[in-house]
């Protein structure tokens, strides 16, 4: 369950490159590549950081999508995991 604000992590640095986002996590050394609609996501949280609820809401105003709940959840969840954002 997604609960709590979410935050980017601390040790994450990030460069925009045309339609990408490139995330180094420092403390792995690993890079992530994010799409168009991934910077969307990573620049409310960046800038907010939301609650998922509230997240979730925010891009139902930008994005018709039948499914946003879901494929935000999914999203969030890999950022998470890969340790680029946290639940605070």
């Amino acid at each position: 369950m997604l609960e709590g604000n979410l935050v980017v992590a601390d040790d994450c640095v990030a460069e925009k490159l045309d339609n990408e986002l490139i995330v180094l996590n420092l403390a792995s050394g690993m890079y992530h590549q994010i799409n168009s609609v991934g910077i969307v996501i990573w620049q409310e949280i960046q800038e907010k950081s939301p609650s998922f609820a509230t997240l979730v809401e925010s891009l139902q105003q930008k994005f018709d999508s039948p499914n946003i709940t879901e494929d935000v959840r999914v999203f969030v969840k890999d950022l998470i995991e890969r340790g680029i954002i946290l639940q605070k």
